[in-house]
């Protein structure tokens, strides 16, 4: 059992990671209060498409995938990392999940029962306009996202995903940044529209380049600027 300071400390982790960032006390107490630091497993449902939201969850470390389920076919909706919630289209007033989050790679999340943080929105402004504009971000995302399988070409949908992928699991290596979330080459392809075998040349050519490299089958992002460049031009 952890004692109630690193607890704390743990949460303030998670929260400073989180769109909730600049969120205040006495709201950020209030929010400490509320919520529980948990663990994540691997392959724990976190929500199920379906079944009645519970939490609202602020990940601190690891990687959810979340989907939905459509006339029989899955569509995945993208992987969620430290400083990205699961669940939050329940405080749109959702009654039950639109989509269902598992985990990937094991983790640790700040979980808000909803039953409480709605009573607690209800007099709170400060968390409810953070929140507010969390909701609306997300919105944002999902239009860009949308706009870049319209618009863009594979080669910049895999550059983009490839600087996101940096910003939520990027850690320091030798070679530059290093993506600790494990993907495969299948996962980006259902992340960004693709095919498994486009992704692989891809990559490819962007090792040849120098922009990538790997590490026990982890992307290296070895010049960020670059890259971003690349995907300006491609």
């Amino acid at each position: 059992m952890r004692g109630a300071a690193s607890q704390d400390a743990e949460k303030e982790r998670i929260l400073s990671c989180s769109p909730l960032a600049a969120l205040a006390s006495p709201s950020r107490r209030v929010l400490f209060e509320l919520g529980t630091f948990e663990l994540l497993a691997r392959r724990q449902c976190v929500c199920q498409q379906g079944a009645p939201p519970r939490h609202l969850v602020l990940i601190g470390a690891g990687r959810v995938k979340v989907e939905r389920v459509s006339e029989g076919r899955v569509v995945p909706l993208g992987h969620r990392g430290p400083g990205d919630l699961v669940g939050e289209s329940a405080l749109a007033g959702a009654t039950v999940s639109s989509e269902s989050a598992t985990v990937l790679d094991e983790g640790d999340a700040l979980v808000v029962p909803l039953a409480r943080l709605e009573r607690q929105l209800a007099a709170d402004a400060a968390l409810r306009d953070a929140l507010t504009a969390a909701l609306v971000a997300r919105k944002l995302e999902t239009e860009a996202r949308l706009g870049s399988l319209l618009l863009c070409t594979v080669e910049v949908r895999l550059l983009e995903f490839l600087r996101a992928a940096a910003r939520r699991w990027g850690q320091p290596h030798t070679a530059g940044q290093l993506v600790s979330a494990p993907f495969t080459h299948a996962d980006i392809a259902l992340l960004i529209g693709s095919t498994r075998e486009t992704v692989t040349l891809l990559l490819g050519k962007l090792k040849r380049a120098g922009l990538i490299a790997f590490d026990r089958r982890r992307i290296v992002i070895r010049d960020g600027e670059h890259l971003a460049a690349h995907a300006a031009t491609a």
